[in-house]
């Protein structure tokens, strides 16, 4: 395709996921989740694009700040920028304000940095959404990211994550979670890439420096190997997962009582959430 087909295409299939998975349907205030990469810098910019207009509907923008020095404060001024000019409300929320900042943790000595940082952000994520009173959170997961973290439940056997992780929403409908719209769910990585440098969308392109220790690594060299051999099989993995979810016996998840966490509130499929959990365990270490 040449430039101006690829970005229609693109901006198309957002459109037409937002639409046809009824993402913003009824909701008012949409949050747009942004660490300031190239999904979800792309991400706010066609959803700016695509609703910004529609006086009935707000966009919020949130960035979620780890405390990674060197990464995560070089993204945020990226983000900070371009919300600015985009004239979108942008929100930052930090680790140090309910958790533990990265660097911190990892001076002392952690080897899984991905499964700390990975809930200590979805717990502040939905917190922050709820706060802002938000009907629906955009996150900028893209074809790759979708079939690597499907693997990745599998291969954990966590079939309530598998269940959760749809287009719009999950299991649960309580008013303490925010439900999750995921508009670029079926765009591959390298279209989101091309769609950023043909709209000079400026991005953040630097790398965790604790990606390193992620499991999701040989997962996507995997699924990466698997593609290059046989073109097509992302897609095929995605829609495999779609044509499943109907079929798929979720009642007796959805049957799953919501507890509250005994420490802080929050939603929590037992009595410590996980986020609580793994801060008495980081301070325990300390």
């Amino acid at each position: 395709m040449c430039a101006s087909h690829l970005s229609a295409y693109v901006e198309k299939r957002i459109g037409n996921n937002m639409r046809n998975y009824k993402m913003i349907k009824g909701r008012r205030r949409i949050g747009i989740a942004v660490s300031g990469g190239k999904d979800s810098q792309v991400m706010m910019h066609a959803m700016r694009k695509l609703i910004g207009k529609d006086r009935r509907r707000e966009l919020i923008a949130i960035t979620v700040d780890e405390g990674i020095r060197g990464y995560r404060d070089k993204s945020i001024e990226c983000v900070v920028k371009y919300a600015e000019l985009l004239g979108i409300e942008h929100h930052i929320f930090s680790f140090n304000d309910f958790a533990v900042q990265m660097d911190a943790l990892m001076n002392k000595g952690r080897t899984d940095p991905c499964s700390y940082c990975g809930v200590f952000r979805r717990w502040i994520l939905n917190k922050a959404s709820r706060e802002l009173s938000l009907d629906a959170l955009a996150i900028g997961h893209n074809l790759d990211d979708v079939v690597q973290t499907l693997q990745l439940n599998i291969m954990r056997n966590e079939p309530l994550r598998i269940a959760r992780f749809t287009p719009n929403g999950g299991v649960f409908n309580d008013r303490m979670f925010v439900p999750r719209i995921r508009p670029m769910f079926n765009i591959p990585e390298k279209e989101i890439i091309v769609y950023a440098l043909i709209k000079s969308i400026p991005f953040h392109n630097g790398e965790c420096p604790y990606a390193g220790h992620a499991l999701r690594n040989p997962v996507r060299e995997f699924i990466n190997d698997m593609e290059s051999k046989y073109p097509g099989i992302k897609f095929r993995m995605l829609n495999s997962y779609l044509s499943l979810l109907n079929h798929l016996n979720f009642p007796a998840l959805r049957d799953n009582s919501i507890l509250r966490c005994s420490s802080c509130g929050e939603p929590s499929s037992s009595k410590i959430c996980k986020r609580c959990s793994f801060l008495n365990s980081a301070i325990s270490h300390s």
